[in-house]
């Protein structure tokens, strides 16, 4: 089969998995879970889409095939789009949104150097996910998903100092937002570089939000007590050892897409700003934001929703840029 090559049709698209069958693929989702870092979590996914390509050539039903591995279909879904290198089903192409809010297909190439990715041969992410029965709640109940998946949101806060900047008020706009969904939220306030990448390997959240002042192309965090500003390289790196990073990054501070374009290499979806951001600004989209994200409403859906609330109190204000997928859904 070459790439891109659509899959046979499924003789019997309800043939259910023998339990060796799910033991196999429970054991692949392991890897995706115990992966000791980006790159290896991505050389799993790998593993986890030729399986699945085999077993939905053989008339397995594809809601079997993932609930068996324990990885999420959107996880799938992005890293088959990548390695066809061919558009996320359902997004634009490539530097034509659809919307006000700016999408942008993940970069390959920026701060850090182009790592190529493994080359397999899968069919398009249009016909290896079509089609896709639409589970019942008592299924997604019963779906085996990592502990990344959780719903759990980390906010990290770097030194205010630089900027004067106020970030209390934009967590507790998140804590109130989040407080009767079941979403739990860890903060760190003047956390250093280092603390990043542990905090995500022992919170696993689902959603990644950074408060910060940046300057000079570097983001304002702390060392020994003091402020530091840390190159983006750097940051990114520390992103990039995280064992499984989260779904969505919002990097709430000025002129952060540079470093959403980058991170998008490693998030599944990251919201930054080309532009300044006032402390008002900031609250006022990340209100309306996670308040549609927690009502399973997608990130590029959740972003038009706190456009609109922008837009009100702040009418002349640039929307964000949001690199990778539009159409995840968070918690």
């Amino acid at each position: 089969m070459t790439p891109g090559e659509a899959l046979p049709a499924a003789a019997d698209p309800t043939r259910a998995l023998s339990l060796p069958e799910i033991t196999y693929l429970n054991n692949v989702g392991a890897l995706f879970r115990s992966a000791p870092g980006y790159r290896a979590s991505q050389d799993a996914l790998d593993t986890a889409l030729r399986a699945a390509e085999r077993f939905r050539a053989e008339g397995v039903a594809w809601p079997e095939i993932t609930r068996a591995l324990g990885i999420p279909q959107d996880e799938l879904r992005h890293r088959l789009a990548e390695t066809t290198r061919k558009p996320h089903p359902g997004l634009p192409a490539p530097g034509v949104p659809a919307t006000r809010t700016h999408w942008h297909a993940p970069p390959f190439a920026g701060l850090m150097d182009q790592q190529g990715s493994s080359s397999i041969s899968t069919p398009s992410p249009q016909s290896f996910f079509s089609p896709t029965p639409t589970p019942s709640p008592a299924y997604e109940a019963n779906v085996i998903t990592p502990s990344a998946l959780t719903r759990r949101l980390l906010f990290i806060a770097g030194d205010p100092r630089p900027g004067r900047n106020n970030f209390g008020p934009e967590v507790a706009e998140i804590r109130a937002v989040l407080s009767g969904s079941y979403v739990g939220v860890t903060e760190m306030s003047s956390a250093s570089l280092a603390e990043f990448s542990p905090a995500l390997d022992l919170h696993a959240p689902a959603a990644l939000h950074v408060a910060a002042h940046s300057s000079f192309g570097g983001i304002h965090l702390t060392q020994a007590g003091g402020d530091l500003c840390v190159a983006l390289e750097a940051f990114v790196e520390q992103i990039a050892r995280v064992r499984l990073p989260p779904r969505l990054a919002v990097l709430n501070f000025c002129h952060s897409s540079a470093l959403a374009a980058e991170m998008a290499r490693t998030v599944t979806t990251v919201i930054g700003w080309p532009h300044s951001l006032s402390d008002h600004e900031a609250r006022t989209f990340t209100g309306q934001l996670y308040r549609s994200l927690v009502t399973r409403r997608s990130v590029g859906e959740s972003c038009k929703d706190a456009e609109a609330a922008l837009a009100g109190p702040h009418p002349d204000a640039p929307p964000p840029d949001l690199y990778g997928s539009a159409v995840t859904h968070v918690f």
